[in-house]
């Protein structure tokens, strides 16, 4: 009878034979491809990189792809198509490229090549007006820069086209200055030979263009590449100018592709900050001549601009700012961050708000006037760039300790610059002003067309004597005060429009104080008093105010006494007439009714006339008094005072003594008429 062996021992036999004959064949193959630098692989290559882009890709002279034992990759020829639309043919091609990477980083880790050689390349960067741009292939998926850690690039340009910012930049890289020695560890493969460089000097690339309409040159160098091809930081010297501001970025990097870790000091200084925010799509504030510095890196899609050091006209700033890049096509730009500046100089907020940094430059503050028509003006003109609005967002905050004004000390000033969605919030714009605070708040939507801005402004309780220590008022003698508010909204692009087409209200009051005059006579508006009082060096004796309220009703720009009120010991105010955001007119009147004997008391009504940037003031004009019309005193009627001093948030009532105002209301021929008074 035969005995039977168990079939078990012989399955481990026959994996280890099978395994053998794979790990043969791999090995086989390794040498093959080794020996062929995988030449064969081309049309597969070619196939498979079509089907991967969704456009041709082909390689017109030597392929090879082998493993050594880092994947290396060489092609002569190389090309990769842009889409249809383009103008462009190409958005890549080579007449030679080598690389080479790690096949564990492929398989598991990001695509960092450790080698890059580039020989007589070009690409071809397009966005059309559709959004749709030359670098996102088949399934939306963009091209990605893989890290590069050592590169050699020569005879190499780039062109980008870009509709939406109306771009054209063409760049060109090398050639690669130096000399080239023999084979060196760690060097890019430089093609079929198997020879390899070594970059002694610099690598150089230079170009230019046009963005958003302004032309600007770009050179540098990379300026250690040595260094990095032996694994360590690769040196940055980039200059650029748009027309006539100068930027510089020097410092290193990790690697010629590598941004996070960089080291960077950026430098940026012209006539107006505007310019180079035109080549990023960004709606800078008009500047003054300015001169900035910071540190520079990168952190994902966040750039952090740290170390902010300069100035902007006469004023310095310094802070940090978070610039983060938009993830896809339909997202936008963001800046984020903190400014601040220890001086701020009232000429350099001009720019801000529309004036025009030149005329600033050339004039002082004499250049916010322009003369149009024969007639002088001084509300900004200048319009936002509403197109550019919708491409970023802001959230900005910003102090000076002081604003240097030559003549009212403000400080402590304080604003939050808001933009989101093309809704601008300048929340809050707050400064001291001679002891007291100035809170306001700026809704510009320019979401809406035309854009939509509200304005509204309080003043805290200010001291007169400081507010007007220039023009001789006492302070020791003076404890008058003012409070205000003003609360407008109007349509329009500039400033200018958007208060030309207001509607609102202004009021300031001012509760009981006293107003100590030493030069000049304002407690009181009668000829003859005031010589009287001059020549009897009265003026030295503080005068007593017992309460006053300047309102306007504002209707489509225009701006109506509603009411002029004010009580002194010695006399009553009445005023009438209006003044014109539009064409920046005055037409008011004032007259007295004076406590005190005086020949000409009553008499003649003071008008105030011609426009803001050149007002007039002439005691006799009964052409005035009729453009100004007696029936406006029914806004008092209309509009009671404790309307008002609600409106002004007063606060604390017990120092104001209005019954005189009341008074003075009810005997202007609007209340007396109300009243059953009405003279015969």
């Amino acid at each position: 009878m035969p005995i039977m062996t168990a079939p078990g021992p012989r399955w481990p036999r026959r994996l280890a034979v099978g395994g053998a004959i794979i790990v043969a064949l791999l090995a086989l193959l390794y040498v093959v491809q080794y020996v062929t630098r995988g030449r064969f692989w081309q049309g597969t290559f070619e196939r498979i990189a079509t089907a991967k882009v969704g456009r041709p890709v082909k390689v017109a002279g030597d392929f090879q792809l082998y493993l050594d034992p880092a994947l290396r990759f060489h092609a002569e020829g190389l090309s990769v198509a842009n889409p249809d639309w383009a103008q462009q043919p190409q958005l890549f091609s080579a007449r030679r490229i080598d690389l080479d990477m790690s096949v564990w980083q492929l398989l598991f880790g990001d695509t960092v090549l450790r080698n890059l050689a580039i020989d007589g390349g070009r690409i071809g960067l397009e966005r059309d007006a559709k959004g749709r741009n030359s670098w996102t292939f088949a399934g939306d998926v963009p091209f990605k820069l893989p890290i590069i850690d050592r590169a050699a690039i020569t005879d190499t340009s780039l062109g980008f086209i870009d509709a939406v910012r109306r771009a054209k930049v063409t760049l060109s890289f090398g050639p690669v200055t130096g000399a080239v020695t023999g084979t060196v560890t760690g060097a890019v493969a430089g093609g079929a030979s198997g020879t390899a460089q070594q970059v002694v000097g610099p690598l150089a690339f230079t170009g230019g263009g046009t963005a958003y309409g302004a032309p600007f040159t770009l050179s540098g160098t990379l300026t250690t590449p040595n260094e990095a091809a032996a694994g360590g930081r690769l040196g940055l010297d980039l200059k650029a100018r748009v027309a006539d501001t100068a930027i510089t970025l020097a410092g290193t990097l990790p690697g010629a592709t590598r941004f996070d870790g960089a080291d960077l000091r950026v430098t940026v200084a012209g006539r107006n900050m505007q310019v180079p925010g035109k080549l990023f799509g960004i709606v800078l504030p008009a500047t003054r001549p300015y001169a900035l510095a910071a540190n520079l890196t990168r952190l994902g899609r966040d750039y952090h601009f740290t170390k902010i050091t300069g100035h902007f006209g006469d004023s310095d700033i310094g802070g940090l700012l978070r610039v983060t890049a938009p993830a896809d096509a339909a997202d936008k730009l963001r800046i984020n961050g903190t400014l601040t500046s220890r001086v701020l100089d009232i000429l350099d907020v001009g720019p801000w708000i529309g004036y025009s940094p030149e005329r600033l430059d050339a004039k002082g503050g004499k250049g916010a006037i322009t003369i149009e028509a024969g007639r002088p003006r001084i509300l900004p003109d200048a319009p936002l760039d509403i197109a550019a609005l919708k491409h970023f967002d802001v959230h900005v905050d910003y102090t000076a300790a002081a604003v240097r004004t030559g003549a009212v000390p403000i400080a402590n000033m304080k604003l939050g610059f808001y933009l989101e969605n093309q809704k601008l919030d300048l929340d809050p714009l707050a400064f001291d002003i001679v002891g007291a605070r100035l809170d306001s708040v700026i809704n510009i939507d320019a979401s809406v067309r035309p854009a939509l801005t509200k304005y509204d402004l309080r003043v805290a309780q200010v001291p007169l004597g400081s507010l007007l220590k220039s023009f001789k008022v006492d302070e020791s003698g003076t404890t008058a005060s003012m409070k205000a508010r003003l609360e407008l909204t109007g349509r329009g692009d500039t400033v200018r429009q958007s208060l030309g087409t207001s509607n609102g209200r202004i009021a300031l009051v001012f509760p009981a104080g006293t107003l100590w005059v030493r030069n000049i006579e304002l407690a009181k508006l009668d000829l003859q008093n005031f010589v009287t009082a001059f020549l009897g060096k009265r003026l030295k004796k503080p005068t007593e105010i017992r309460c006053g309220v300047l309102a306007f009703t504002v209707k489509d720009g225009k701006a109506v006494a509603d009411p002029i009120l004010f009580d002194t010991t010695r006399a009553n105010y009445r005023g009438r007439g209006s003044f014109n955001f539009a064409d920046e007119s005055l037409a008011l009147s004032i007259e007295g009714d004076s406590k005190e004997f005086s020949l000409l008391s009553g008499q003649s009504p003071i008008a105030i006339n011609g426009w803001f940037a050149a007002p007039g003031i002439n005691p006799l004009s009964p052409e005035l008094i009729a453009r100004a019309g007696a029936g406006v005193a029914l806004g008092v009627v209309a509009s009671p005072l404790a309307a008002i001093l609600a409106f002004v948030d007063f606060g604390n009532a017990r120092n104001n003594d209005c019954e005189p105002i009341l008074a003075a209301a009810r005997d202007t021929p609007a209340g007396r008429a109300k009243n059953g008074t009405a003279k015969k």
